[in-house]
C-alpha cells in the first residue's frame, strides 16, 4: 500500500505498519510546506493492511472521498484524501505501472466538472470539482479565497454521481446562483456562482472560456483600431504637408514677383 501525490507535492510513501505525521512542522514525517496545512494535520496509523486517518481538530479540514472527518475515518485502497490544498490518493502496487524511463504513473481521471474565476484576483484560475469541496476565507479550505466579503467557511460544492449541488455555510454575506441568493441548489453546467463580488462559472473541462474569448476578441480589435488609426493619420499628415509647402512655394513666388525679381526673366 501507498500514498500517493497526484499533484506532485511529496513523494509517493510506502505504507508500513506504524504512524505518519502530515503537516508543515519540520519534524512531521510527510512534510510538505506552503500547502494550508497545520503542523501536524493529520496521523495515518497504519497496522498490517488497515489504514486510518485522524485529527484532533476539527478545524483541521480533511475529506475522504469528498466526507468531511470529524475524527477519524479508515481508508482503503483507492481512496481520496483532501486535506487544505494538498490531495492525496491509497493506491496498492496493482495501480502503478512503469514506464520506459523508470518513472511511475497512476491514471487519475479527469473531473466532470470545474469551477473557473471570471472576476477579481480568480480570473481565469480553475478548480477541479471532486467530492466535496469547501470554499471559503480559511487556509485549510480546498479553495481559498481570500477577501475580506467571504466567511471563513463560505460554501460546499458536492459533486455527486448526477451532478453538482451547491449548499450556502451559513456565511454572512450570502451564496448566489445566477443573481439569485441560495441555501442550496443544484449546480449546472454554465451557471454562475457568486460569493460576495466574486464570480465563477461552473464548466467541464476543455470548454472554452466566453470571458476570455471576448477579452481576446476585444484586444484584437483595439489593435487593429490603432492599426487603421495609424495610417489614416499618416495619410491626412501627408497631405497636410503637400499642402504648406504648395503654399510656402507660392507665397515666395508671389513676394518675388511683387519686388521685381522675376521682372529680369520674363523680359
Amino acid at each position: 500500500m501507498k500514498l500517493h501525490f497526484p499533484q506532485g507535492d511529496h513523494a509517493d510513501v510506502d505504507l508500513q505498519s506504524g504512524k505518519y505525521t502530515i503537516g508543515s512542522a519540520s519534524n512531521a514525517d510527510i512534510k510538505i510546506e506552503d500547502k494550508g496545512l497545520g503542523d501536524i494535520h493529520a496521523t495515518l496509523t497504519v497496522v498490517d493492511n488497515d489504514c486510518v486517518v485522524s485529527i484532533d481538530n476539527e478545524a483541521r479540514l480533511i475529506s475522504v472521498n469528498g466526507k468531511l472527518v470529524k475524527k477519524s475515518k479508515e481508508l482503503r485502497e483507492g481512496d481520496l484524501i483532501i486535506a487544505a490544498q494538498v490531495h492525496m490518493k491509497v493506491i496498492s502496487s496493482a495501480q502503478v505501472e512503469q514506464e520506459d524511463d523508470n518513472r511511475t504513473r497512476v491514471r487519475m481521471a479527469l473531473p466532470k466538472y470545474i469551477l473557473r474565476g471570471v472576476s477579481g484576483a480568480y480570473f481565469g484560475k480553475t478548480y477541479p470539482l471532486r467530492g466535496s469541496t469547501i470554499m471559503g476565507r480559511h487556509s485549510e479550505c480546498h479553495i481559498c479565497v481570500n477577501a475580506d466579503g467571504i466567511s471563513r467557511k463560505h460554501v460546499q460544492i458536492d459533486a455527486q454521481a448526477d451532478g453538482l449541488v451547491v449548499t450556502d455555510l451559513g456565511s454572512s454575506n450570502g451564496t448566489f446562483v445566477n443573481g439569485k441568493k441560495i441555501e442550496s441548489t443544484e449546480l449546472k453546467v454554465g451557471d454562475e456562482l457568486k460569493i460576495d463580488n466574486i464570480r465563477f462559472l461552473v464548466q467541464t473541462p476543455g470548454m472554452t472560456d466566453p470571458a476570455l474569448e471576448s477579452a481576446s476578441k476585444d484586444t484584437a480589435t483595439a489593435k487593429t483600431s490603432q492599426a487603421n488609426n495609424h495610417t489614416e493619420t499618416s495619410k491626412g499628415g501627408g497631405a497636410v504637408k503637400w499642402l504648406v509647402t504648395l503654399l510656402v512655394l507660392g507665397g515666395a513666388i508671389a513676394a518675388a514677383w511683387k519686388l521685381g525679381y522675376l521682372d529680369g526673366l520674363l523680359g
